[in-house]
């Protein structure tokens, strides 16, 4: 029983796979959970290692956004029956990437208003604009009987993202952090401290750089794989 259900789940995998269009979709997904997870789990230890924040203080700087995700989101829904959903992934992945690199300028002496909330909002923006095309890319055109295999793999490319990315930029940013301290071993105490300081930027803003460089993929899988008219998604 066990063998024929595994069988006919792959089988429906199979043919939900045939679709250029959704393959490209579970790719962009795979991509903005390695890049979500990776850099703001940065993000946070970055606030709160190199600025001091607490961790209230932290989830209080996140929320402006949480609150673009979500603008970004009720955009996307708003203009996919009359754009389609290729525009707004391509414009959301280099939103994404312009967020991204803004980011990773980010200093030890820098501010949460000059360096953090505007490329926090433009970066909420970027994946709010990417997450409702995805999710209905993922089911279009499937029977309802295939509707939960479908939502599964797109649930499953952003959880497998998410490791990846923490995989990915973790191993980045520490060994650049750990290069960096290394080369300011030595001398006083406050010295040490200062240079363990900007080791911690500049190896968090390599990671970031390096989610830039995830969201440029993202944007090339967008161009290059999604092709559906937005008749085909409006049903008009």
């Amino acid at each position: 029983m066990a063998a024929r259900d595994r069988k006919a789940q792959t089988v429906v995998t199979v043919r939900l796979l045939r679709s250029r269009d959704r393959v490209g979709a579970y790719l962009m997904m795979l991509g903005v959970g390695t890049a979500i997870s990776g850099v703001f789990f940065f993000l946070t230890l970055f606030v709160q290692d190199v600025w001091g924040y607490s961790a209230l203080r932290t989830g209080v700087a996140f929320l402006p956004v949480t609150a673009a995700m979500f603008v970004g989101a009720i955009g996307a829904s708003a203009l996919v029956p009359r754009i389609g959903a290729r525009p707004l992934l391509v414009g959301g992945s280099a939103v994404t990437v312009g967020g991204l690199c803004w980011l990773s300028r980010m200093t030890e002496h820098g501010t949460y208003a000059g360096d953090l909330l505007g490329a926090g909002l433009v970066l909420g923006i970027g994946f709010g604009l990417l997450i409702v095309p995805l999710q209905l890319l993922s089911l279009t055109r499937v029977d309802e009987a295939d509707s939960g295999v479908a939502a599964s793999l797109l649930n499953a490319g952003r959880q497998v993202g998410g490791a990846i990315g923490l995989a990915v930029l973790g191993t980045v940013g520490w060994t650049v952090v750990a290069d960096n301290a290394r080369g300011h071993a030595g001398g006083a105490a406050s010295a040490v401290a200062s240079a363990y300081q900007h080791a911690l930027v500049v190896g968090f803003d390599r990671a970031f750089l390096v989610g830039a460089g995830i969201a440029v993929l993202i944007l090339l899988t967008a161009v290059t794989t999604i092709r559906i008219r937005r008749s085909d998604l409006t049903g008009s």
